[in-house]
């Protein structure tokens, strides 16, 4: 249960780094919401219909997940973080045609996938403690 808490609450903070490497707290939510709207742009060649939508909707969610942070209890946040990310997809589905949303959820698939591969890293090596240190440090 530990293991899929701490991986979870690793994905959820991740998914405001989704698009960049390791950015964290040094840019504003703002920019964070930017730099995911670049990255969308980029890889799934957006229209200009779809870019003004997708920027305000990244931005919208960027504020949602930064109100998450003020909760109490990691459990909380990880639902409302799972909740609020669910939302999102189900709004991105909507703005993209197929292959867009498919080619977003494989990456978020192996983001996923490198989330837990960390963790399983990062429970050989002593916890939560290196698991947030090496989140600093990690470049997808």
């Amino acid at each position: 249960m530990r293991r899929i808490i701490l991986v979870s609450l690793f994905l959820s903070a991740f998914s405001m780094k989704i698009f960049g490497q390791g950015y964290g707290e040094k840019y504003s939510l703002e920019e964070r919401a930017q730099m995911q709207t670049e990255w969308m742009k980029e890889n799934l060649q957006l229209n200009d219909s779809q870019l003004l939508k997708i920027e305000a909707l990244n931005l919208e969610y960027a504020l949602k997940m930064e109100k998450i942070k003020g909760l109490d209890g990691n459990l909380s946040k990880l639902k409302a973080a799972r909740k609020t990310s669910d939302e999102k997809d189900t709004k991105l589905k909507q703005l993209l045609n197929s292959e867009q949303f498919e080619f977003y959820q494989d990456k978020r698939k192996e983001l996923r996938k490198k989330g837990m591969e960390m963790a399983k890293e990062q429970k050989k090596q002593g916890g939560l403690y290196h698991l947030t240190s090496n989140l600093k440090t990690y470049k997808s």
